[in-house]
């Protein structure tokens, strides 16, 4: 479709996207155009421009007023997201201007979000520097971060990093290795075994990594190596919140890293079993973009993550 690339490229303007979110807000040419302090007429003549540019009906007249179709469903969320960091652009300019704060914007797996992200912002808050610095956080696993970062929704990475060296786009530097352990509910039957195998875990459900990720991988060639059956009834998945609640619930086996799984023993919340995983130790590391600056907040971030790993490699 040659004509709507051009079209969104060369011809879509923002009052066209401030058009498109009130009409979807307000469902009402008249109530639009009281909102846009324009005409009536004006509003529906640039609806039809906009439909004409996309060769697409956007929106369509019911006895509930404007209704969206599904192109302009499409088109309305997409210009939401366009106005909300417009927006956000306008917040940092004016808190980067009146010397109040400048943002970072972090993307974290959420096997390291739960210790990291909180000793970071403390060690921030409690900096005695006037000029303050926002963290925004987004977790996934790398193969959702990595896209983030190229496109600059984020500055910097914290997750784990390739056996091989990424490409040449990217920095890297390597926080700590992290190994990865089998963990279970209190009170779970197998935590209660004087000597316990791999082939146990063919008994249970399991709570496993998405497909496809690094620590994923690592787990399912180690578990056909010893020859352990995953059952059909597994959950995968990546939240944190989530697996710690089915495994307090259930007699299903996890698989986290070792200082998040420190983490919750410390607090009663599960047990580790005594299962090793030789091979499933992953290096935990920052990753930002190597032809883009770094700016002052962004390396003072660093700087922190750097010194609290060491921390924790030390208490390890």
């Amino acid at each position: 479709m040659p004509h709507l690339d051009w079209y969104v490229r060369a011809q879509l303007k923002l009052r066209h996207l401030q058009l498109l979110v009130a009409l979807d807000d307000y469902r009402s040419a008249a109530r639009v155009a009281a909102h846009l302090h324009v005409t009536q007429p004006a509003v529906s003549k640039m609806l039809a421009a906009i439909e004409k540019g996309v060769e697409a009906p956007l929106f369509e007249r019911t006895a509930r007023g404007l209704e969206p179709t599904e192109y302009g469903v499409v088109l309305v969320r997409h210009a939401r997201e366009i106005m909300e960091s417009l927006g956000n652009a306008h917040a940092e300019f004016q808190d980067i201007g009146e010397g109040r704060l400048t943002r970072v914007a972090l993307g974290v797996l959420p096997s390291t979000a739960v210790f990291l992200i909180p000793r970071l912002v403390a060690a921030l808050e409690g900096e005695a520097n006037a000029t303050g610095v926002a963290i925004s956080v987004r977790e996934g696993t790398m193969e959702f971060l990595l896209p983030l970062l190229r496109t600059g929704q984020i500055d910097l990475a914290v997750g784990f990093l390739p056996a091989k060296r990424p490409g040449s786009e990217y920095k890297t530097t390597q926080l700590y290795e992290d190994p990865t352990v089998t963990v279970v509910r209190n009170g779970h039957p197998l935590s209660k075994l004087r000597k316990i195998n791999w082939k146990h875990l063919s008994d249970y459900p399991m709570i496993l990594p998405v497909k496809g990720s690094l620590v994923r991988s690592a787990i399912d060639s180690f578990m056909a190596e010893h020859q352990v059956h995953v059952a059909r009834r597994h959950l995968e998945s990546v939240s944190t919140l989530a697996n710690l609640g089915v495994l307090q619930l259930t007699d299903s086996i996890g698989f986290m890293q070792e200082h998040l799984a420190r983490y919750f023993v410390n607090r009663n919340d599960l047990s580790i079993l005594r299962l090793d995983l030789p091979s499933v130790t992953m290096r935990v590391g920052l990753i930002w973009m190597a032809e883009r600056q770094v700016p002052p907040a962004t390396r003072r971030v660093m700087d922190l993550l750097e010194l609290y790993a060491k921390e924790l490699s030390a208490s390890s």
